[in-house]
């Protein structure tokens, strides 16, 4: 067997082997599995937001509270109906509670409703619950009247406010807290709540109601609107049913943004200029009729009333939001959830905060995000293979086949299996050259003790090969210079040695 065909196929083999060892294990992180990315924590902290409204102390009242665990709650005013100041706080809110708590005043737990001391002792409750050490999560700041506050909790900046309840600030006052705050604000995420609504954000129950928030003059200026421009998410209640926006461009008079009006509702895609508006307050305490033009308004995706046979009567509801859903900071995803009703779910819906969505997708966006995390959890992998090499280990990591989930290959066993086959290989064909070589007749031999091996490969004799360059598959990217490989032969037979840069190439 001619030797000059035997060595390039040994090279060949040892060079695939080595390439083959060096790339399996990053082609496969390249196709992660979901199941891998799940398990790998990424981005900001995933929270869920609770937001009840009127839910009055009734049993119902708990069972809101059990629809779902929460990370905290915006509770949107009227915690009891009988000017009890004490009850909620004793019977409702946990008294052992992990998650953190926000509340706003509501008319029922005002002057007028109630006697002035016990709206005082509701604002005193609020304002004690809220800064107490349970509340140790969420940083809030009042107003000196107590009636406004703004908090931050994780990354989110949430405004509760008074307007239109009896003895809190005048609206202007409540328009400036607004602004200072929200202008301010540089989280991720935005909310500006309140009890009462405006003109056409409820859904009939007392059709005469106007702009009860933002003010009856021709010259007021709307909350929603500035809310809407700042991408702040807007949260009511009073009226007694679930109600939810369009995202909408304009709020003093209805406009949705021209990027949902298609829209099927199941994704809101805010922005500063645009956002929408969720009406809850179906928490425990009587659920109210729809009527009127109010009800039919084309700026409503989803309602829910109580029923033309009042058949969800006792299907009170929160709305249960997970902000940062799976790390991603500019998405949630939100539930209206029921009691006593088969279907718990009753409205589900994912809000993106997208300032661009002229060019950027909604589907783009997790997109990004997912190849963040990919790069992100193929560079901790990396930085813990480092760490154990510094520690002098060898990490035998598992290489999984996305498809199927079986383990093909250790780090380990790719990197011992593939050196000692090709020093197999390398060697085999030493003593074949060997063999070869005492064939050569001495006078063939230059005075120099050292032989190259096979002179015969040296000469342009392949038509596939030219000079000393044994050409490979070019999908390999190698080439291999049989100059470069050199057996030691002695003529005393000493061991075979290869060229010392040669070995470290390989």
């Amino acid at each position: 067997m001619n030797l000059k065909f035997i060595l390039p196929i040994f090279f060949y083999i040892s060079n695939k082997i080595i390439v083959s060892s060096a790339q399996t294990e990053p082609d496969l992180q390249n196709n992660v599995s979901e199941e891998q990315l799940d398990s790998f924590s990424y981005g900001n902290d995933e929270f869920k937001l609770a937001i009840i409204g009127d839910s009055g102390t009734d049993k119902e009242a708990n069972m809101v509270m059990e629809l779902s665990d929460f990370d905290a709650l915006l509770h949107l005013g009227d915690y009891d109906y009988h000017c009890n100041p004490d009850t909620y706080f004793e019977k409702v809110l946990d008294a052992d509670r992990s998650y953190q708590f926000m509340g706003i005043i509501g008319n029922h737990d005002a002057k007028r409703q109630c006697p002035d001391d016990a709206a005082e002792k509701f604002k005193e409750n609020i304002y004690k619950e809220m800064m107490s050490s349970k509340n140790d999560k969420v940083k809030c700041e009042f107003s000196e009247s107590k009636f406004m506050w703004t908090c931050v909790y994780q990354n989110m900046r949430i405004i509760g406010l008074t307007p239109g309840v009896v003895g809190a600030d005048l609206r202007d006052e409540q328009l400036r807290f607004l602004k200072k705050n929200l202008s301010e604000a540089t989280e991720d995420w935005k909310i500006c709540s309140w009890h009462f609504y405006d003109k056409y954000y409820h859904t009939g129950k007392y059709p005469t109601d106007g702009n009860v928030v933002s003010g009856y003059d021709s010259d007021s200026e709307s909350f929603y609107d500035y809310c809407k421009d700042h991408g702040a998410i807007i949260f009511s209640a009073h009226d007694h049913v679930y109600a939810r926006t369009h995202v909408m461009s304009k709020f003093m008079t209805p406009e949705i943004d021209v990027f949902d009006k298609n829209s099927d509702g199941k994704v809101a895609q805010i922005r500063n200029g645009a956002t929408l508006d969720i009406l809850n307050g179906t928490g425990g305490w009587e659920i109210y009729i729809e009527q009127g033009e109010h009800k039919d308004y084309e700026h409503w995706v989803k309602k829910y009333a109580l029923g033309d046979h009042k058949e969800n009567a006792k299907r009170f509801g929160g709305l249960f939001c997970n902000f940062n859903y799976g790390g991603n900071n500019k998405r949630a995803h939100c539930e209206f959830l029921r009691i006593n009703s088969s279907e718990k779910v009753f409205d589900s819906f994912d809000i993106y905060r997208n300032e661009d969505p002229e060019n950027v997708t909604y589907q783009q966006i997790d997109e990004e995000f997912r190849n963040e995390k990919v790069k992100a959890l193929l560079e901790a992998n990396n930085n813990n293979d480092n760490d154990d090499e510094n520690q002098g280990n060898l990490k035998s990591k598992e290489i999984i086949d996305p498809k199927t989930g079986n383990t093909l290959f250790t780090k380990t066993n790719i990197i011992i299996g593939s050196s000692v086959f090709a020093a197999v290989l390398v060697l085999g064909g030493g003593i074949l050259l060997v063999k070869k070589s005492k064939k050569v007749k001495t006078e063939n031999f230059n005075d120099d003790p050292e032989l190259v091996i096979d002179k015969q490969l040296t000469k342009e004799n392949s038509n596939t090969n030219n000079g000393n360059v044994l050409a490979v598959p070019t999908n390999m990217g190698y080439s291999c210079d049989i100059s470069d490989v050199r057996t030691s032969i002695t003529t005393s037979n000493q061991p075979i040695q290869q060229n010392d840069s040669h070995a470290k190439n390989q």
